[in-house]
């Protein structure tokens, strides 16, 4: 760790600020858990090829994200796809945060398409302590599970085979637990809605390739379309577009994987006229080409780290 640095100060000056050159692999599962102080920051331009779940227990952090911060205090969870610059650390002098770097099972994506509070990045509030302590308490159990599994530098190497396979699993499963946890969050919050932002959403939900526009959606919601597009930004916390393409490219993920399709015909099924437009939104969203993702959930390896 190198000397003390302002969160704030320039890039160019890189001398202050603990750069990391250990980027994990994209099919490798590395968890932790820290307390962090002052002088704790990660920068990754290029970010990594896995999937990152970073959950504040205590203290805070903050994000950057080209002009875009946001704080993270207690109960935030922040989910960061793959490809997104990474550039972080505490806020003040205490941090702790627990996070996991994974790749999901496929029939996760579900629950990956959290609202977005910057490109690349979803971000949920949890208030309930009933769901605060149940994502501790996952994070706990899953980060031990992973150092049982050799998922960590300080993995127990004497298991057998079974034993570290059946440890990988309850990891993958504590992951799944944290997702659901904030998954069920939103679905309680939304049941608060606006009526008319509900029946936007409810369209959007039941058919995600329809040819969605503003103008058509406002029509169903019976408001204009300035006012629905900023009601619904204001309680969803997204774009109405940005929503509808996230389910559309979740659609694309399920299809991928369940279907021998081509990538033109998943294109056109879920909405996108031009493939090679369904494509560069896909790789933004995922970390990588639809032909890959195929590859990646039909024949998944998980490395030990």
């Amino acid at each position: 760790m190198t000397e003390p640095a302002d969160f704030d100060h320039d890039l160019a000056t890189q001398v202050l600020i603990e750069l990391y050159s250990e980027i994990p692999p994209p099919s490798k599962l590395v968890t932790g858990h820290f307390h962090s102080g002052g002088d704790y920051r990660v920068v990754r331009p290029d970010g990594v090829g896995s999937w990152y779940l970073l959950y504040t227990a205590g203290g805070t952090g903050q994000y950057l994200l080209g002009p875009d911060r946001l704080t993270l205090r207690h109960g935030d969870l922040v989910l960061v796809s793959p490809g997104t610059p990474h550039d972080y650390g505490t806020v003040g002098t205490y941090w702790e945060s627990w996070w996991a770097h994974f790749q999901p099972r496929r029939e996760w994506h579900g629950w990956l398409s959290l609202p977005q509070a910057m490109p690349g990045l979803s971000y949920v509030r949890l208030t309930r302590s009933s769901e605060t302590d149940r994502v501790v308490s996952a994070f706990d159990r899953l980060h031990r599970d992973a150092q049982r599994a050799g998922l960590s530098p300080t993995g127990d190497t004497e298991l057998n085979l079974l034993e570290k396979s059946v440890a990988t699993e309850l990891t993958m499963n504590g992951i799944e637990e944290v997702l659901l946890v904030a998954a069920a969050s939103l679905r309680q919050n939304t049941q608060h809605l606006d009526p008319r932002v509900q029946l936007v959403l409810d369209a959007i939900r039941t058919d995600p390739a329809r040819p969605h526009t503003l103008t058509s959606l406002a029509g169903i919601a019976q408001i204009s379309v300035s006012r629905l597009a900023h009601l619904f930004k204001e309680q969803v916390g997204d774009s109405i577009m940005n929503v509808v393409v996230a389910l559309r490219l979740q659609r694309a993920a399920e299809l991928l994987g369940a279907t021998d399709m081509s990538v033109a015909q998943i294109a056109r099924a879920v909405g996108f006229e031009s493939p090679h437009y369904f494509s560069r939104q896909f790789g933004r969203r995922f970390g990588m080409a639809p032909t890959s993702h195929r590859s990646a959930v039909r024949n998944p390896e998980l490395e030990l780290y």
